[in-house]
C-alpha cells in the first residue's frame, strides 16, 4: 500500500484518533470524524501559538476521516458495520503505551507500523539510508531568472547534466514565480533520485513532515557554492550503528524483511549529554555568531548531522543541559527568525517559553 494523504503531516494526529476512538467506541463514524477533526484543529492551532507561527490555513474538516482510515491501514482500528471505528488489540496497546508516556516504545511501535504498511514511505526512508541525502533547491526571488544560478541549484543532484536538465524544464519555468520554479526543479529531482517511487512534490513534502515527526528524517538548511538548499536525510542506519542506534526489524508483506537501526539517544544519560555538549561547542567554532549568540536552528542542524540524531532528540538534550546547575548554555529569542522550518526550542517548566538563540554563558 502507498501513502497518499497530504493532510496528515504529524503522527500526533494518529494519537488524537486513538484517544477519540477509545473515548467514543459506540459513536457513529460521522461523530468520530468530527471529533478527530475538532481535536486536530485545536492541537494544530495551539502548537502554532506556542511556537509563534502563523495560524494554520486548513479548516481540518476532512482530516478526521483520513486519520481514522489510516488507523485502519496501520491495523490500529477497525470499522464496524453500521457503526463507527473500534480499536484493535494493536491499537489498544498503542493507546496504553501513549497514556503511560512510554514515548520511545510508542515511536518504535508507530515506526514499525508505518514502514510495514506504506511501500512508498519505506522506499523513501531506505533511499536516505542507502543512497544519502536529497538536496532540494531553495530559489531566491531576486535570482529566479539567472540561468547560471538555477544550474548551480541543480548541480548537487545532476552534476554535469545540470544545464541539460534546466533546459528540459524551460517550458515550466519560463515565466513562473520562484515558488513554481522551485517546485519544477524539485519534481525533476524526485523523478531522478526516486524513479521507482512515484511521488508528487506536495506528497513528498507532507511525507517529509510525517517522517520528521516519527524521528526518521531530519530537514536542515545549508549553503553550497553560493546557493541555499534544504537537505533532508535520515539519522537511521543499516550498518555501523553508533551506541545510540537501536535495532528494528521491519517485516512488510510480499517483500524481504529489512533490518535497520533507529537513532534513539537517551538524553537523560550524562555520557550522551556530554557528546551533545561537545558537538554544540564544535558548532560554535564552525558557525558565525551575532553579538555572541548563535542561531539555534543552525546549531541544531550542525549537531544532528554530526551525531546522526533526530531533531527532537537535540531539543530534549538541550533542555537537559539547561537543567544543570550551573547550565553550560544560555538562550535568547529573536522573533523575526521563527518559521515552520526553523522552529525554536520549547522549554516547559513553570511556564512554556521558546528560544531560537544560544550561546555559552
Amino acid at each position: 500500500m502507498n501513502i497518499t494523504s497530504y493532510n496528515i503531516t504529524d503522527v500526533g494526529y494518529h494519537y488524537i484518533g486513538l484517544r477519540v476512538v477509545a473515548a467514543m467506541p459506540d459513536a457513529s463514524r460521522e461523530s468520530q470524524f468530527a471529533a478527530v477533526s475538532k481535536n486536530v484543529a485545536k492541537y494544530s492551532v495551539e502548537r502554532a501559538l506556542r511556537l509563534l507561527l502563523p495560524e494554520p490555513r486548513s479548516d481540518f474538516t476532512s482530516v478526521g476521516e483520513k486519520v481514522l482510515q489510516e488507523l485502519k491501514h496501520l491495523n490500529l482500528a477497525r470499522p464496524v458495520r453500521g457503526e463507527g471505528y473500534q480499536l484493535t488489540e494493536f491499537g489498544t496497546l498503542a493507546l496504553e503505551t501513549l497514556n503511560a508516556k512510554n514515548f520511545p516504545s510508542l515511536r518504535r511501535l508507530m515506526t514499525k507500523a508505518h514502514l510495514e504498511t506504506y511501500d512508498n514511505l519505506r522506499d523513501v526512508v531506505l533511499h536516505y539510508i542507502r543512497r544519502g541525502p536529497l538536496m532540494y533547491p531553495i530559489v531566491e526571488t531576486a535570482r529566479g531568472r539567472d540561468r547560471s544560478y538555477l544550474t548551480a541549484l541543480l548541480r548537487p543532484t545532476f552534476g554535469e547534466r545540470s544545464e541539460e536538465i534546466l533546459e528540459s524544464l524551460a517550458s515550466e519555468i519560463g515565466a513562473a514565480s520562484p515558488k513554481k520554479v522551485e517546485d519544477a526543479m524539485r519534481a525533476a529531482i524526485l523523478s531522478h533520485r526516486l524513479s521507482d517511487t512515484k511521488l508528487s512534490v506536495p506528497l513528498f513534502r507532507a511525507m517529509g513532515d510525517r517522517l520528521v515527526s516519527l524521528r526518521l528524517v531530519n530537514v536542515m538548511r545549508m549553503q553550497l557554492s553560493g546557493c541555499e538548499f534544504e537537505k533532508s536525510y535520515s539519522p537511521c542506519v543499516e550498518n555501523s550503528p553508533r551506541n545510540w542506534h537501536r535495532e528494528l526489524l521491519v517485516t512488510p508483506e510480499e517483500v524481504p524483511p529489512v533490518r535497520l537501526y533507529l537513532s534513539e539517544p537517551d538524553m537523560t544519560d550524562s555520557v550522551m549529554q556530554q557528546k551533545l555538549l561537545d558537538a554544540v561547542n564544535q558548532s560554535f567554532t564552525a558557525l558565525c555568531d551575532a553579538a555572541g549568540y548563535y542561531d539555534l536552528p543552525d546549531v541544531r542542524d550542525f549537531v544532528c548531522d554530526k551525531l546522526m540524531i533526530p531533531e527532537a532528540a537535540f531539543d530534549e538534550g538541550i533542555n537537559e543541559l539547561l537543567d544543570r546547575r550551573p547550565s553550560p548554555l544560555t538562550l535568547g529569542l529573536q522573533y523575526e527568525h521563527i518559521s515552520g522550518r526553523r522552529k525554536p526550542l520549547v522549554r516547559t517548566r513553570e511556564s512554556t517559553q521558546i528560544y531560537n538563540l544560544i550561546r555559552r554563558p
